[in-house]
């Protein structure tokens, strides 16, 4: 059984393997519609850790698809494959992805540390312990949950206002602060192979994340 990891810093040669993963998963299910699955044996130690991750596509810089996973299960190469064929063709927030499309799709991954739980009493005691810019929040209350990626900071950057559009995702009173709402934090190691045409540009952030 792979072991879970703290989150390193990937090699470039890991990254740009993850990057191939990730793109042959998708040309493979614009063939098959299945899932790839990597031979673990032919990946590196750090890619066959258990590790959880975020695929995010865009073509034309407009988003097409993002599917993550929290709770790692898998073998990060393998949570990889599986998310970018998910984020490809079995998103509802968009159509699938189309074979003249896949030369200008770009591909974003994100792979995301352990959760670190906080334990808290008060919302002044959730601020302090966040590193606003740093930190992915996870925030849950019972049946509820909701999750911003770091990049959301980019765009709600006090805190205040960062936790009152979380809790509104979550589905919960975005001006009342529960003492039993949970929250967990976890960093994120980013890369990205941009389609020819895309360059340097800017994409939408990726704040589609959900539970």
């Amino acid at each position: 059984m792979p072991k879970k990891m703290e989150l390193g810093q990937l090699s470039e040669l890991d990254q740009q393997t993850l990057l191939d993963v990730a793109a042959n998963s998708i040309e493979i299910g614009l063939e098959t519609r299945r899932i790839m699955e990597p031979d673990l044996s032919a990946y590196s130690e750090d890619l066959r850790h258990v590790q959880s991750s975020y695929v995010t596509l865009h073509v034309n810089e407009q988003l097409r698809g993002c599917i993550g996973s929290l709770d790692a299960s898998d073998p990060l190469v393998t949570d990889v494959s599986h998310n970018a064929c998910r984020a490809a063709f079995n998103n509802g927030r968009f159509a699938a992805v189309r074979q003249e499309e896949f030369p200008r799709l770009t591909i974003q991954i994100t792979v995301l540390s352990p959760l670190k739980h906080l334990i808290t009493r008060t919302f002044g005691d959730v601020i302090g312990h966040i590193q606003p810019g740093v930190d992915g929040v996870v925030l849950r209350l019972g049946d509820h949950s909701a999750t911003f990626l770091p990049d959301v900071w980019e765009t709600l950057q006090d805190p205040v206002e960062f936790f009152r559009h979380l809790r509104l995702k979550a589905g919960l009173d975005p001006d009342r602060w529960s003492p039993r709402i949970r929250v967990s934090t976890y960093t994120t190691q980013r890369f990205a192979r941009l389609a020819p045409a895309e360059g340097h540009a800017e994409l939408e952030t990726d704040s589609c994340a959900q539970l």
